[in-house]
């Protein structure tokens, strides 16, 4: 649930004050039932109406004490622009300031004259102006709403680097002072040799329970006596496992770990554990997924965390493997998990699991295991990527629907690996030059307008399609 404080005010008089505060206050009712009637929000009033420099600081000060995430300005009337800004010195951001749309009153200028109040001074401040029985506006505030969440969520924050730089790919390794300066994010090391120093502490009892509920779900286990046996996969449930004590003792928010090439080439592929952590569910019943990116993708995993915070679903880590001119579709497939959730979009396991097949590691990794190989499910997805130029960060986002095809279509690239077949609605060779990565997250649904709020929140440069 997503937590948000809300503060009224009203003109500086009293006696104009008195006269207004009726109305205020029900604008106030109106826009609290408005968002916690979507079932996301829970909103956080502050007892008095603001009138008084005094009331400024201690009503934002007892919103913020509410562990609020954002704080909306209830704005119907020319409140005094600077009461706002006493009160944006106390209240937690980010900010946005809203009037219902009626001429009777001058809420309009109330609310643009205390918003820009704060943006003088380089403070950010949404600004909504419509009526609360429109759904459009209330989206608008939910959207808001979102995005302060995942603003939010970052801060205080820990990402868990498990393993160095992978196979050399720069675009992923980790900028923490960068992290911290944009999101309030600290950035934690830890080497991938520790994944197999616990591994082989892990009971024999607790990794033969997790084998025979993979083998009693899964669509099928292609065991081929070599890379993929009962022992490798056991041997890939055991980092799983290892991986998942790491993130507890450590309190890591959320991963990037390494794999290539310690791992892969010597021992085992860490697919399980891309597509378990990042499923709303494994061997122990329902979990909260935690973002798990390969190939130690720091900037990934970042992306893949903004987008499970604004959406509340599990998230997806791909590669851009290819553009398919005939078929119109962008193919995208990683080197061997992802979120098996979305093999059928169902909140029941086994639904999406009979859809997943385990398939013996190509012989281009020297370790063995299984890739977690199913295609997606049909349905719209949000894309998107936070990558770096000339030392900032930038965001590219599109949508595009999910389409199925037959299997055989897999031997075109990789057959043991995931994949999806994503249509954009825009010419696919006009987003691939925005692109600053190899690596693509998506998630669920359409959450472009939450990104490129977070994105205005937080000073990233957007390119949304």
């Amino acid at each position: 649930m997503i937590k948000i404080g809300l503060l009224s005010f009203s003109d500086g008089r009293e006696r104009v004050h008195r006269d207004l505060a009726p109305g205020i206050a029900e604008n106030a009712r109106l826009l609290r039932k408005a968002l916690e009637d979507t079932g996301e929000v829970e909103v956080f009033p502050a007892p008095e109406i603001i009138w008084r420099h005094g009331q400024a600081r201690d009503q934002a000060k007892a919103a913020a004490a509410a562990e609020t995430e954002g704080t909306i300005f209830n704005l119907p009337v020319f409140a005094f622009p600077n009461l706002v800004r006493i009160a944006a010195a106390w209240a937690r951001p980010p900010f946005l300031a809203f009037t219902p749309e009626f001429g009777g009153l001058p809420g309009l200028g109330g609310m643009l004259g205390a918003a820009a109040g704060l943006e003088q001074t380089g403070l950010a401040c949404d600004k909504v102006y419509g009526s609360l029985a429109d759904r459009e506006t209330v989206g608008r505030l939910l959207t808001f709403c979102r995005a302060a969440h995942a603003v939010n969520g970052l801060k205080g924050r820990v990402l868990g680097l498990i393993g160095g730089r992978s196979i050399g790919m720069v675009t992923g390794a980790a900028n923490p002072d960068l992290y911290y300066s944009a999101f309030g994010l600290d950035t934690d090391h830890f080497d991938q040799s520790e994944i197999l120093r616990r591994a082989a502490l892990v009971p024999e009892a607790e990794v033969d329970r997790a084998l025979t509920w993979l083998e009693s779900r899964l669509g099928t286990v292609d065991y081929d006596g070599g890379k993929l046996t009962p022992a490798n996969l056991k041997t890939q449930i055991r980092h799983y496992l290892a991986t998942k004590d790491i993130i507890g003792e450590r309190q890591f928010d959320f991963v990037a770990v390494k794999c290539h090439y310690e791992m892969s080439e010597y021992y085992a592929t860490q697919c399980l554990g891309a597509a378990f952590f990042n499923d709303p569910y494994d061997w122990d019943g329902a979990k909260e997924p935690v973002v798990f990116a390969c190939e130690a993708d720091a900037d990934g995993a970042v992306t893949m965390q903004i987008l499970k915070l604004v959406s509340g679903r599990p998230v997806i880590f791909t590669d851009l493997r290819h553009y398919d001119a005939v078929e119109d579709v962008l193919v995208l497939c990683n080197c061997g998990a992802m979120s098996t959730w979305y093999a059928a979009r169902s909140d029941r396991p086994e639904e999406n699991l009979r859809n997943v097949r385990l398939m013996p590691v190509i012989p281009k990794y020297g370790g063995g295991g299984g890739h977690v190989r199913f295609i997606g499910h049909e349905g719209p997805m949000t894309f998107a990527r936070l990558y770096r130029r000339s030392g900032r960060f930038r965001m590219t986002i599109f949508q595009a629907d999910l389409e199925r095809f037959p299997e055989a279509k897999l031997n075109e690239t990789c057959p043991a690996w995931p994949h999806l077949f994503a249509r954009l609605p825009v010419p696919a060779r006009s987003v691939i030059p925005a692109l600053g990565s190899n690596h693509l997250h998506g998630v669920a649904g359409d959450f472009r307008a939450e990104l490129l709020e977070f994105c205005a929140l937080t000073g990233v440069e957007a390119d949304a399609f």
